[in-house]
């Protein structure tokens, strides 16, 4: 099936949704697998992936015996946990609510905060690792920024980055975050911070980075400065 059904794009919860329902069918399937039975690109499951794996719902290992890819020792997919459903928006926003109201009150702020932290961590230690393995390691300062917002992007968020005398900036506009983030400020935004700051960082770590503006404050964008030593 073509990533279009009925003449129209699907998006990516329902590029999601099919892709579990695939693996929760065929356990341990790889990404070519995968876009064989979804008619997906391998791009396009490569990206879905990445987001479900973030949420907890795939997991990924190399240990399962088949064929490699490309030489490479062969990445196999499958449900975390017995969760079989991809959570649409709304709901996930009001569970995500509910599990941060518990751990802030349990926890406290600098706990979630340091959770998030991790989560950012781990998805930075994918890229670099997917990036290692395609030889597609972003070579400069802009390819990196690019590769940044391209992931922002795919959440759902409208991410740019533009120059400025000292370096750039990454705006990001319609967070997917910011209804969580503003009922938890300085807290929810530290998953963005991290990712950022850690994936310019593993560039290059003579670059420091600055939030500036959060939506989260009441600003129209959160703006993050990159400024070049």
């Amino acid at each position: 099936m073509s990533k279009k059904a009925m003449g129209r794009v699907l998006n990516r919860y329902e590029i999601d949704q099919r892709i579990v329902e695939v693996i929760t069918l065929n356990p341990q399937s790889t990404i070519d697998q995968i876009a064989k039975e979804t008619g997906l690109s391998y791009t396009a499951v490569r990206n879905s992936l990445q987001r479900l794996m973030s949420l907890g719902v795939v997991d990924e290992s190399y240990e399962s015996e088949g064929p490699a890819r490309r030489g490479r020792p062969a990445a196999y997919f499958q449900i975390d946990k017995g969760l079989h459903i991809v959570i649409p928006p709304r709901q996930f926003q009001h569970l995500a609510l509910t599990i941060i109201d518990q751990l802030v009150q349990e926890e406290g702020p600098e706990h979630v905060a340091g959770l998030l932290d991790r989560a950012a961590q781990l998805q930075v230690n994918r890229m670099v690792r997917n990036w290692e393995e395609e030889k597609t390691v972003p070579k400069n300062l802009v390819q990196m920024l690019d590769r940044i917002c391209e992931y922002i992007n795919e959440q759902g968020c409208f991410a740019k980055h533009v120059a400025h005398k000292k370096g750039f900036y990454i705006q990001v506009s319609n967070c997917i975050y910011d209804k969580i983030a503003s009922a938890y400020p300085g807290t929810i935004c530290r998953y963005h911070e991290s990712l950022i700051t850690n994936l310019i960082q593993h560039h290059d770590d003579s670059i420091t980075i600055s939030h500036e503006k959060a939506m989260a404050d009441g600003a129209d964008h959160c703006l993050y400065a990159i400024i070049s030593v």
